[in-house]
């Protein structure tokens, strides 16, 4: 689902884009191929990419940057990486959590208790090419990015800030939904003092298109969504959270 020139939406559960545990998954036009924000939860990778060469013909898929280690997020790197021979880019916290598989930190043990996923699904290892820390600016395929850490919906949960087709751009992974939602869950890693050390790195960031791991999405006037969960969080009562009220969901 083409959404501007240069990014498409490939994978997503609340659009019906491949599988019913995605995440959304971008894809984001580089200097010689494509690169993937997230990778999906890895259950219907080949629906994933064909989606991606509907939107971008002969493009090949050259990196896949993750946000986080929940499974809807990075479940589908390993697939990804052995189908196309992409590099996988995360948050150095997450790396022991991707190459070892970790189904505890991931949250996938658990998701399967809940029924979330099948019995006997299990999160395939998977190395990190490149690794990058809080404030770091790196470039994938050509493009520049910043990395910022946000913690609040996991310890390892990063936002990236990128300029598509000429405007300032982030996606945001769980950390940050469109109306200033915030992605606390009930889940070990997840709370408020995560979002009272880091939100305030999202200040004054002049962002234009807000793209999120789940829900609406915005290609202009971002910044107001992030300034109403800053607004939000500086009060003395807890902002709105993901799954609140059905928020998302």
């Amino acid at each position: 689902m083409r959404l501007s020139p240069s990014l498409a939406l490939v994978a997503s559960l609340q659009f019906g884009l491949a599988g019913s545990r995605d995440c959304h998954v971008y894809a984001l036009r580089g200097e010689t191929g494509m690169i993937l924000i997230d990778a999906g939860a890895g259950m219907q990778v080949e629906d994933l990419l064909r989606n991606l060469q509907a939107d971008f013909p002969t493009v090949p898929l050259t990196a896949v940057l993750v946000t986080h280690c929940h499974l809807d997020h990075c479940g589908g790197a390993a697939a990804l990486k052995e189908k196309t021979g992409c590099i996988l880019v995360a948050p150095e916290c997450s790396r022991r959590i991707l190459e070892s598989g970790d189904e505890e930190a991931s949250g996938l043990r658990v998701a399967r208790e809940q029924g979330i996923y099948p019995p006997d699904f299990q999160l395939a290892p998977c190395p990190v090419d490149i690794t990058v820390r809080d404030g770091q600016t790196f470039s994938v395929d050509g493009t520049e990015f910043t990395a910022l850490q946000v913690r609040g919906h996991s310890e390892d949960s990063f936002c990236f800030v990128v300029e598509i087709d000429g405007q300032k751009c982030l996606f945001s992974g769980d950390a940050v939904f469109y109306g200033g939602v915030l992605g606390v869950i009930n889940a070990e890693g997840s709370g408020m003092e995560g979002y009272r050390r880091d939100l305030h790195k999202l200040k004054g960031l002049e962002i234009q298109g807000l793209f999120p791991g789940h829900g609406l999405f915005t290609l202009r006037d971002g910044q107001k969504h992030l300034d109403c969960a800053l607004q939000q969080t500086g009060k003395g009562f807890l902002a709105r959270q993901i799954g609140q009220g059905e928020l998302l969901f």
